[in-house]
């Protein structure tokens, strides 16, 4: 077995203690010093980027921020809610439409503030660093991508009354996560996840997709470090397996 080096997430990180859990289980030497060690013989980035010669998995972590990951999901032809940068180019190209104010840096949707006017859009230019066109929405995935494969497939379900109407969906909004393994084959689906991944030169990441209400499924997203909170969470143990694998090739 192989001494695997997981740099990041921080001591206390949940996934971080988990996946190094399923990998001593493995049978694998994990070491998660915070300085680069000695000894080991391939490394997992959580977070850190690397630019050493070993063997490594997410290299090229964080060489784009939120807005940077969707210009590159444009560039690559990947489907996703188109980002403006300044208020001009709202007023230039989709004037009229609905869009959301974001920040470059966020956690949770937090940051968003709904723009349905042109008055709206004039005073969140201000303080916002970007928008995006907001897609009326069926539903939303979380898909768990390694390298050219879709591991696992959760969906954002309103545990509410009646259809939500809202334009957030996480746990603050009323929304859980439910296993939809089932979704594995749908390749409409997969297909973007997968190369989202890819146009930001990473080899795994959880990526958040919309299905609108058009029937067309948009990259959100993907997401570097992707929450694993229990030993038992599927996606979790999948992953582990895939970093095993990997480090034994």
């Amino acid at each position: 077995m192989k001494a695997l080096y997981l740099a990041g997430g921080g001591p206390k990180n949940t996934a971080v203690k988990v996946l190094t859990e399923h990998l001593e289980g493995l049978g694998h030497r994990v070491t998660r010093d915070a300085q680069d060690p000695d000894g080991w013989d391939k490394t997992i980035r959580w977070g850190m980027s690397y630019h050493g010669e070993k063997p490594a998995l997410n290299a090229g972590v964080n060489q784009w921020n939120k807005l940077g990951q969707m210009f590159q999901f444009v560039r690559n032809k990947v489907l996703c809610p188109y980002p403006y940068t300044d208020f001009e180019d709202y007023v230039n190209m989709d004037k009229g439409i609905t869009v959301l104010a974001r920040n470059v840096q966020h956690q949770k949707g937090k940051d968003i503030v709904v723009c349905k006017t042109l008055q709206e859009v004039r005073k969140a230019a201000k303080t916002k660093d970007f928008f995006v066109k907001w897609i009326p929405t069926q539903t939303e995935y979380r898909v768990w991508v390694f390298q050219n494969k879709a591991l696992s497939i959760y969906e954002k379900v309103f545990k509410g009354e009646g259809e939500y109407e809202g334009f957030m969906r996480n746990h603050r909004f009323g929304f859980r996560f439910d296993t939809r393994d089932e979704l594995l084959d749908n390749k409409e689906l997969i297909k973007p996840a997968i190369a989202a991944v890819k146009a930001i030169d990473l080899d795994f990441g959880a990526v958040d997709v919309l299905l609108g209400k058009d029937g067309k499924y948009y990259v959100l997203e993907v997401n570097s470090m992707p929450h694993v909170d229990s030993a038992k969470r599927v996606s979790g143990i999948r992953l582990a397996r895939e970093f095993s694998r990997w480090a034994e090739e």
